[in-house]
């Protein structure tokens, strides 16, 4: 089997990402894998000319990453449906959905181009922001879309609603729906669970909540999610996968189910979800 095309993206805020890029695309060369620069990455190259990244993309059958669990979600809301599968190379800090470090690149290297490696399917959120029952914007999640209060520390009320029914109204610092993905992220900093890929759930965490009878929900990911904010003395805000935030009104309202695609993560063969867990949460305890 010949290897596959491999287009490169870095996140070049990276101080590293530049000696990492010339590493990876020498390990690439060794064993005869094409490999293409998505053209902010190729200015990490001096006087090397890129593709823009729609025309990387339709060439290529993976795309190497080189940067942190941040760079991934920046590039899947990017990309949406398009995306292909991401062999990322953790330049970043903690690294949960990254393939493996920079001090791996041969390794790598060598397992992309034999096919030694499984595809991990990623389930996305589709956001609808409505306002005055309008259909205003649509984007997509990996992690979690979250509803928070702003620099003032009074509780903000959000109401939740699962196809179609009232759930309650929640009192508190705010309220996260994650993915399975997103259980490791931002939900489980506010005390919610942490879910296997693949698990077909999404997970409603308070955040602080008011009351001791308000605890994280898992249900199914295909529910059809209502989130509205009341009319109150503070202000609210909507953020996606910890990136640009949006001030709500009470005549906003948002509606949240799975997207009809996934992000596929390329994962070694080696390694478990669950190793992941105790390496990046440096779990301990006999295996007797």
């Amino acid at each position: 089997m010949a290897p596959p095309r491999i287009g490169i993206i870095a996140n070049t805020q990276k101080p590293e990402a530049g000696q990492v890029l010339d590493r990876l695309e020498a390990a690439f060369s060794r064993l005869q894998i094409p490999s293409y620069l998505e053209a902010e990455t190729a200015t990490l190259r001096g006087g090397r000319t890129g593709l823009a990244i729609d025309d990387l993309v339709a060439r290529v059958d993976l795309l190497a990453l080189l940067g942190g669990d941040g760079t991934i979600l920046h590039l899947a809301k990017q990309l949406g449906a398009r995306v292909k599968p991401i062999a990322a190379i953790n330049i970043g800090t903690l690294g949960f959905l990254t393939l493996g470090t920079a001090d791996q690149l041969d390794e790598i290297a060598a397992h992309l181009a034999s096919h030694q490696y499984r595809i991990s399917y990623r389930s996305v959120i589709s956001v609808r922001t409505f306002l005055s029952n309008q259909l205003v914007d649509e984007r997509h999640a990996l992690n979690e879309v979250s509803f928070n209060r702003g620099p003032v520390t009074r509780l903000v009320k959000i109401e939740l609603r699962i196809n179609g029914d009232f759930v309650t109204r929640y009192g508190s610092d705010g309220l996260i729906i994650a993915t399975p993905t997103g259980s490791t992220a931002y939900s489980l900093s506010a005390g919610g669970p942490i879910i296997e890929p693949g698990s077909g759930v999404l997970v409603i965490t308070p955040v602080c909540p008011h009351s001791l009878s308000s605890r994280p929900l898992v249900v199914s990911d295909r529910s059809h999610i209502e989130i509205a904010a009341p009319a109150q003395r503070d202000d609210v805000y909507m953020t996606m996968d910890g990136q640009a935030s949006l001030p709500i009104t009470p005549d906003h309202r948002f509606e949240i189910q799975r997207a009809d695609f996934d992000v596929p993560l390329v994962t070694s063969l080696d390694s478990s979800f669950f190793q992941v867990l105790r390496q990046k949460l440096d779990w301990s305890g006999s295996n007797d």
